[in-house]
């Protein structure tokens, strides 16, 4: 029994003993663990010039964008450029058909032929011989006149019948009042001539020349107006139009642009508008086409608020746009509202925050050390240290989270 005793208690302090050296083992393990250095990345502290920076957003827009409407209506006869083509100021678009116009305008130089010969004559030959120019020119208007009229009828009795389109029937009806005007004219004239004096005749015929040259000019003009023609360099960016169809003075044939300067309007805060002025710098990115800065200049700052949002619309103009930027885009566009010269600058990222205050890990030895510090201007890159650190420090930019003050760091290269 006392050998049974003996064994037992043998037993118990042998497992008392173990277990006493695997706990000490164990702690000595976390000791080890804890004491592990933290890989990490640094960067040295630098100095340089510094932005802060406010972003907007908007769509580019083209700083011209023309919509085409001819003068004249007509019928298009021919097409000169499509979507996506350069045209020059001057180039011809489209072009209207002449026929009627050219009829017009052969009518009108002849009315100023005859009006020039009726002044001549009535200069330089006795009254009745004038008279009987005058008389003449009565009964070729009336003639014009009478046919312009039947003409009109006809195509009238076409068009109720469904066989005339109704821009012939106004076309027509256009010509016959000219037509009916012009022989009034040459009616009042001959009537006048009878009663007035042989000056006052003169006179007379000298201001039917004055007018019958006026209407020249303006038949002349509309010839002209059938070449719908561009008003500034660019790109067509809209066609509405094919041959054969008619078209309105109303009708938005054509669009263009001028994509030598594109526009970007954005609406800024009462806080921002009075850190900014015209000529200053902008920074404008379209990620649809490029991750690079593409420069834009203030040009227009509003000065009062929009009386609906409260905000100050600002105008941006990219002068000197790349080829691939398009009208529409969506951009960001990054306003420089302050800037800071021989700057103290760290990565962003390597700030951390702590109860209210800011702080970096610099590297000192083999431990990291946790420094409080002072910040100044930012973007979302960059931050200016005003006080704290000094140029060339070594900073922890990453792995930072996992350290605390005096821990061991091990730097990644």
């Amino acid at each position: 029994m006392k050998i049974n005793r003996l064994l037992f208690a043998l037993t118990i302090t042998a497992t008392i003993l173990s277990t006493g050296c695997a706990w000490k083992g164990s702690k000595d393990a976390v000791n080890i663990i804890e004491e592990q250095p933290v890989t990490v990345e640094t960067a040295e502290v630098l100095q340089g010039e510094i932005e802060s920076t406010i972003s907007y957003s908007g769509k580019v827009k083209p700083v011209k964008e023309i919509m085409i409407t001819p003068k004249q209506p007509g019928k298009v006869i021919k097409i000169g450029f499509d979507i996506g083509e350069r045209v020059k100021a001057g180039d011809v678009l489209l072009q209207l058909d002449k026929n009627d116009v050219m009829l017009q305008l052969s009518q009108a130089a002849t009315a100023v032929e005859l009006a020039e010969l009726n002044l001549s004559k009535m200069e330089g030959s006795t009254y009745e011989q004038q008279l009987m120019q005058l008389e003449t020119a009565v009964i070729l208007a009336e003639i014009s006149y009478s046919d312009a009229q039947t003409n009109y009828d006809n195509v009238k009795t076409l068009y109720e019948a469904g066989a005339e389109s109704k821009f012939n029937l106004d076309r027509t009806e256009s010509q016959l009042n000219q037509l009916k005007q012009q022989y009034k004219a040459a009616k009042t004239n001959y009537e006048l001539f009878e009663e007035k004096s042989y000056k006052e005749n003169i006179e007379l015929s000298k201001i039917q020349l004055e007018q019958s040259k006026a209407a020249y000019n303006v038949v002349h003009n509309s010839l002209e107006s059938m070449d719908v023609r561009s008003p500034i360099n660019g790109v067509i960016s809209a066609r509405n139009l094919r041959v054969g169809e008619f078209v309105s003075n109303a009708t938005v044939t054509f669009v263009v642009i001028d994509d030598s300067s594109y526009i970007l309007e954005i609406d800024v805060g009462e806080n921002t508008i009075g850190k900014i002025e015209v000529g200053d710098k902008a920074k404008v990115y379209v990620d649809s086409i490029s991750k690079e800065v593409i420069w834009g200049t203030v040009t227009v700052l509003a000065p009062s608020a929009d009386m609906h949002k409260q905000t100050y619309p600002v105008r941006i103009t990219i002068n000197d746009p790349p080829d691939t930027l398009k009208g529409g885009m969506f951009a960001e566009v990054k306003l420089i509202i302050e800037k800071a010269d021989n700057a103290v600058i760290v990565p962003l990222s390597s700030v951390l925050e702590e109860k209210g205050s800011k702080y970096i890990y610099v590297v000192k030895g083999d431990e990291a050390k946790k420094v409080q510090i002072t910040i100044g201007l930012f973007n979302d890159k960059e931050i200016q240290i005003l006080d704290g650190l000094n140029v060339n420090d070594l900073i922890i930019i990453k792995g930072q989270d996992y350290l605390k003050d005096g821990s061991k760091v091990l730097i990644s290269h």
